[in-house]
C-alpha cells in the first residue's frame, strides 16, 4: 500500500458521553504486564528479519540517502521531529502512514502517534479513526504522571474501537522520555511488554516501528467479515446468506473493555426493508450464551419475545492471547493515583513520578483474566429506540407491553431479564391489535430462575436504572426489574427525546458515586418529598403522566413503619399483585390519554 508523508494535525474527537474517569474506571483492574514473551509473540518473525535488513538498509542509505538507519537515537526533545521525518520516507513493503498529533489535555509536551491504512491520503479528519491501525502516546519525560499518559493512550484506543466495532485487538505503545512499553488492547483488557530503553535498544525500536507498517490485517487485529460492494456494506452468514448492514450502528457500547456490543439494522439483498438486527457482542465465557435463552423463550411461547435467526461464535480473547502466561490483573496503586476530578484548568498538582513502568504504578488484584467470546447474533423484528416515541399514548402503551413481556419471560420461561434500561426496550410499528407495541430485547444479562442460586453473585444492570436493593448487593429479583421500569419511565420523560437529562436534573446523580452512595441517593429520591422534586422536572407536555408516575412509586415502595420498603415479597400472590398493579396503572393511563 502506498506510503504517504506524516502529517501533524489533531484527530476529530468522537461524539461520546464517555469521559476520562469513565475510561479509567473501565480499565482499572483489567491490566496485565509486563508479559514475558510479548515481543516474541507479536514481533518475533519481523524483528530478527528486520535487524539483519537494517544492516543492508544502512549500507544502501549511505549511498542513496533513503531510509538510512541513524547513527544514534534521537533525544526526547527531538524525538517527534525525528519520528515525523524518518517515517515519512519511502520504505519497501510498508503499508499506510504514520501521523502525529501534538499536545495533550492540560499539558504541552505530549503527542499522539498513529498509523493509518488507507488507499488514498487521509483528506478527512473526521474519518481518520476508521483507518487507525496502531496508536502511540509520547511524553518527553516524567512531567506527566504515568497513569495520566496511559489514560491518554486508552482514550485513543477507545476512539478506535468505537469506530471499528468488529476489531479483535489493537496495538499501541507508550513512550515516556527514552522508555517505551508496547501494549495490546482487547475486550478483556490491556497488557504490555517489558519496558525497554529506546536509547540503548534503538535498532529494536526501529524494527518494531517498521514491523507495525508491514503487518497484515490479521497481525493488526482486523477481522474482515464485513465487506463492501455497490449495494453497501454486507456480511455473509452460514444458513442466512448475504445481509446488507446500515452504514451506522443503531446501538453501541461506550466501554473499551467489556462486551463491546454493537447493533446494526440489516436486510436481505432483495428487500428494501430493514427486517433484522445484527449484533456483535463479546460475552464473558462463563455467561450463558444468549442464543440458549432466546430459543427457550421461543419454545415457551413468551409473549413479545424476539426471534433468533442466527447465532455464531467467531473468536475469543483467550485464543487471541495464546502463548502468553497470565497472572493476576493489576490496578493503579492508590499511593500514585491522582483523582482527575481534582484537576482545575490552569492549576497543576504536585505528584511524585519516576521513570519506571506499569509495575511501579500498579498493584495486583485478586482477579484473573476473563475470557470473552465474540458472538454474532441476528434477531427480528426491528424496532425504534425508546426515545423516538411519537406521542404520550404510544409511550405508555410501550411501557405496558414491555412489562407484559417481562411477566411472560418470568412466568412462562422462568427467565429474569436483569437489565431493564432504555437501550433494552424498543418500539414496534405496524402491529396488529393484541400484538405488543413495545418489547424487551437483549437477554445478555438474563438468567434462568432455576440456576439463579447457583450463579456467582454480581451486581447486574445499567447504573442509572439499578434498583436500590441491587445497589445494596441483594440478589436480583423480579421486583428489582419492575423498579427499574419506573426509573426508565422517569428518565424517558425527563430526557424528552434526548440522550441525557438536563444539567440541573436530579437524575444526573444516578450515574455517579459508589453503590452505597447511589442506594442512599435513590432512597431519598423515592421518598414522597424527593419524588415530588423529580415530578417538578416534567415538561408541561408530560404533566398528565404525573399521577401515573406517583401511582407506580406507591406500588413499588409501600410504607412500612413510616419508611419506604425496598424489599421483595416472592410469594406467588405478591408477584401477581405487583405485576397486575403496574399493568393496570398503565392501562388506566392509556384510557385517560386516549380520550383527550
Amino acid at each position: 500500500m502506498e506510503n504517504h508523508p506524516a502529517v501533524n494535525h489533531p484527530l476529530a474527537p468522537l461524539a461520546s458521553t464517555t469521559d476520562d474517569q469513565d475510561i479509567l474506571d473501565n480499565i482499572d483492574g483489567r491490566m496485565h504486564g509486563p508479559m514475558s514473551g510479548f515481543i516474541k509473540k507479536y514481533f518475533g518473525n519481523f524483528q530478527y528479519a528486520h535487524q539483519d535488513a537494517f544492516l543492508e538498509i544502512q549500507a544502501a542509505g549511505r549511498v542513496s540517502g533513503r531510509c538510512a538507519v541513524p547513527s544514534a537515537a534521537p533525544s526526547s526533545d527531538s524525538f517527534l521531529q525525528w519520528f515525523s521525518d524518518y517515517t515519512s520516507r519511502e520504505l519497501d513493503g510498508a503499508r499506510g502512514s504514520w501521523h502525529t498529533s501534538s499536545g495533550g489535555v492540560g499539558d504541552d509536551d505530549g503527542a499522539r502517534l498513529f498509523l493509518t491504512m488507507s488507499s488514498s491520503p487521509a483528506s478527512s479528519v473526521q474519518t481518520r479513526w476508521d483507518h487507525v491501525e496502531v496508536i502511540g502516546q509520547f511524553h518527553h519525560g516524567a512531567s506527566v504522571c504515568y497513569q495520566d499518559g496511559l489514560l491518554r493512550l486508552c482514550r485513543s484506543a477507545h476512539q478506535v474501537f468505537a469506530r471499528q466495532p468488529t476489531r479483535l485487538f489493537l496495538h499501541g505503545f507508550y513512550i515516556r522520555g527514552s522508555l517505551i512499553e508496547l501494549w495490546v488492547f482487547d475486550r478483556s483488557g490491556l497488557y504490555c511488554s517489558d519496558l525497554f530503553n529506546i536509547q540503548k535498544d534503538f535498532i529494536q525500536f526501529l524494527s518494531i516501528i517498521l514491523s507495525y507498517q508491514r503487518m497484515t490485517d490479521q497481525d493488526l487485529g482486523r477481522i474482515n467479515i464485513i465487506e463492501t460492494d455497490k449495494g453497501g456494506s454486507y456480511i455473509v452468514l452460514n444458513s442466512v446468506g448475504k445481509l446488507y448492514l446500515e452504514s451506522q450502528p443503531i446501538a453501541s457500547s461506550e466501554n473499551l473493555v467489556g462486551t463491546g456490543t454493537t447493533c446494526y439494522r440489516a436486510r436481505m439483498p432483495d428487500s428494501n426493508q430493514w427486517n433484522y438486527v445484527l449484533k456483535f457482542k463479546w460475552r464473558w465465557a462463563r455467561e450463558r450464551p444468549e442464543d440458549e435463552l432466546l430459543k427457550l423463550a421461543k419454545e415457551k411461547r413468551v409473549w413479545g419475545a424476539v426471534s433468533l435467526d442466527y447465532y455464531e461464535e467467531i473468536e475469543s480473547t483467550a485464543n487471541l492471547r495464546g502463548g502468553l502466561r497470565w497472572g493476576r490483573q493489576r490496578k493503579f496503586a492508590r499511593m500514585h493515583f491522582r483523582k482527575r476530578s481534582g484537576n482545575i484548568k490552569g492549576q497543576r498538582q504536585e505528584v511524585t513520578c519516576n521513570t519506571d513502568g506499569l509495575v511501579e504504578y500498579t498493584e495486583e488484584t485478586n482477579n484473573f483474566f476473563q475470557n470473552r467470546i465474540l458472538a454474532c447474533v441476528v434477531t427480528s423484528p426491528v424496532g425504534r429506540p425508546l426515545h423516538t416515541f411519537q406521542s404520550l399514548l404510544e409511550l405508555i402503551q410501550v411501557f405496558r407491553d414491555a412489562i407484559k413481556c417481562h411477566r411472560s419471560l418470568y412466568h412462562n420461561a422462568e427467565i429474569l431479564h436483569q437489565d431493564i434500561s432504555p437501550g433494552n426496550m424498543i418500539i414496534l410499528d405496524g402491529q396488529d391489535e393484541g400484538k405488543p407495541q413495545g418489547i424487551l430485547i437483549e437477554l445478555d444479562s438474563a438468567i434462568e430462575l432455576a440456576e439463579g442460586a447457583e450463579i456467582e453473585f454480581n451486581i447486574t444492570g445499567t447504573r442509572p436504572f439499578m434498583a436500590i436493593g441491587i445497589l445494596k448487593s441483594e440478589r436480583h429479583t423480579y421486583r428489582h426489574d419492575l423498579e427499574s421500569f419506573l426509573y426508565v419511565f422517569l428518565w424517558t420523560i425527563i430526557t424528552n427525546h434526548t440522550e441525557n437529562p438536563p444539567e440541573t436534573s436530579k437524575l444526573r446523580q444516578w450515574s455517579s458515586g459508589d453503590w452505597d452512595e447511589l442506594a442512599v441517593r435513590k432512597s431519598l429520591d423515592m421518598n414522597e418529598g424527593g419524588f415530588q422534586t423529580i415530578l417538578e422536572e416534567f415538561a408541561p407536555e408530560f404533566s398528565s403522566l404525573k399521577p401515573l408516575a406517583e401511582r407506580l412509586r406507591q406500588l413499588l415502595f409501600p410504607l412500612r413503619a413510616g419508611v419506604i420498603w425496598t424489599g421483595t415479597d416472592g410469594s406467588p400472590e405478591a408477584v401477581d399483585k405487583l405485576y397486575d398493579g403496574m399493568i393496570r396503572a398503565f392501562e388506566e393511563a392509556i384510557t385517560s390519554e386516549g380520550v383527550r
